[in-house]
């Protein structure tokens, strides 16, 4: 059967760094990638937005390589550079065609790692650059506002997390950012960016003891402080409902409960949950509000984990003037499952789905470092190994077992109006 952790081969540097690489040599391309653990979560308020700020100021230089000279390179490769930062990790990555041939200095892959040990060991975090930089992080702070669907969706962690690291925005506010200073972000960068914070992953097209050679040389001089201990998340007591007035043709709305950290047990069945929901016009979601009573434009359901509380969220957009009409027909959906529990066939198009979606998202060398990464970070490589088989084997008495477990809590809500 089919195994997502075939080929990986795991290692510790002297440093504490940890790497993990996936040599497949049947296409010449690489994805390189470091994880970093630290994301909005880790930051105190006055803080908020720095580990997303942190994330433009690395792509601003080092040393020896400025800014344009890095990009123009990877372009010139005809590769992608790029990073997102989330609640709980940053992540980057360089994806290139490998370059097959046999050169002394490594060819591409060779200087694709050093890039990324120059971006994440050794940027230089200009004052200069930072005092541009701000300008454009507040403008794509300005745009996020203009986002109708984004700010539901944290619209609704304001409603399920009580405590703000949880709460708030990874981006920030414009008035944490416009106070950060370029020490600041340079004292974050040294305090994060640690060894011991650290995953470098590699999937592709390399020899791995070279690999290996170079990753070790490039990442000797990171700092080997401990990881950062994550705060707590704290969950609302009470199901909350929030709307926020915005100049939109159209109204979008999340709806959620809290579901157990990314370790539990529980999720394989709460995924399954979501696709058998959620997922295309012969689901439960679709099927009743959108196709039989037309209450809606579209309407989808996603199980969202992380290693706190996680949220099983059900995102919608319709017409304004349906709104009470669209809670109450998602809250039956929802509330239905324990009297109506999925059918066999309903289990099986979801499992179907589940596995086509798994597969074909490990196609390409990116989406394999990126799941290797994602689930290696948090030490949950186990986790990963099993996810499949796992999924396939779930009966019709778990889902019953599942649903009566979170399904029966109470809804919060979130809606960006007209």
């Amino acid at each position: 059967m089919f195994s997502p952790l075939h080929g990986v081969a795991s290692h510790r540097l002297p440093n504490g760094l940890r790497v993990l690489l996936r040599e497949d040599r049947s296409w010449p391309l690489v994805s390189v990638q470091a994880w970093v653990g630290v994301g909005s979560v880790h930051e105190a308020e006055s803080e908020s937005g720095l580990a997303h700020v942190l994330e433009h100021m690395v792509f601003k230089g080092t040393a020896r390589h400025p800014a344009a000279e890095i990009s123009r390179w990877v372009e010139a490769q005809g590769g992608a550079l790029n990073a997102e930062t989330s609640k709980e990790y940053t992540h980057y990555y360089i994806d290139l065609p490998s370059g097959r041939q046999v050169c002394a200095s490594g060819g591409p892959v060779r200087r694709a790692v050093h890039l990324m040990g120059e971006l994440l060991c050794r940027a230089t975090i200009d004052t200069g650059e930072w005092r541009r930089e701000r300008r454009v992080i507040l403008e794509e702070m300005k745009r996020r506002h203009d986002d109708a669907e984004t700010m539901a969706w944290e619209l609704l962690q304001e409603a399920v997390y009580a405590d703000r690291a949880h709460a708030r925005p990874v981006i920030g506010t414009s008035e944490t950012v416009s106070a950060f200073s370029a020490e600041t972000v340079r004292r974050f960068y040294r305090t994060h960016y640690t060894a011991a914070n650290t995953l470098v992953v590699l999937a592709g097209d390399f020899k791995s003891r070279e690999a290996l050679r170079w990753i070790e040389a490039e990442f000797r001089s990171i700092p080997r402080a401990a990881a950062e201990i994550r705060p707590e998340a704290v969950l609302q007591v009470e199901p909350q409902r929030l709307r926020l007035q915005k100049p939109v043709q159209q109204a979008y709305a999340v709806y959620g409960f809290s579901t157990p950290p990314a370790a539990h047990p529980d999720q394989e069945a709460l995924d399954l949950l979501a696709v058998l929901l959620g997922d295309g016009r012969n689901s439960r979601l679709v099927h009743h509000i959108r196709e039989e009573k037309k209450l809606v434009w579209s309407i989808g359901a996603s199980n969202i984990t992380q290693e706190g509380p996680g949220i099983f969220a059900i995102f919608a957009e319709f017409n304004a003037a349906k709104g009470r009409r669209v809670a109450g027909a998602v809250e039956d959906i929802l509330r239905g499952l324990k009297k109506n529990p999925p059918t066999h066939g309903e289990i099986q198009r979801a499992k179907n789905l589940v596995q086509t979606s798994w597969l074909q998202g490990y196609e390409t060398f990116h989406n394999q470092a990126a799941t290797i990464g994602a689930y290696a970070l948090e030490n949950h490589l186990d986790r990963l190994k099993h996810y499949l088989p796992k999924v396939l084997s779930i009966d019709r008495r778990e889902l019953e077992r599942v649903i009566d477990r979170y399904f029966s809590a109470g809804l919060s809500c979130a809606v960006v109006e007209p």
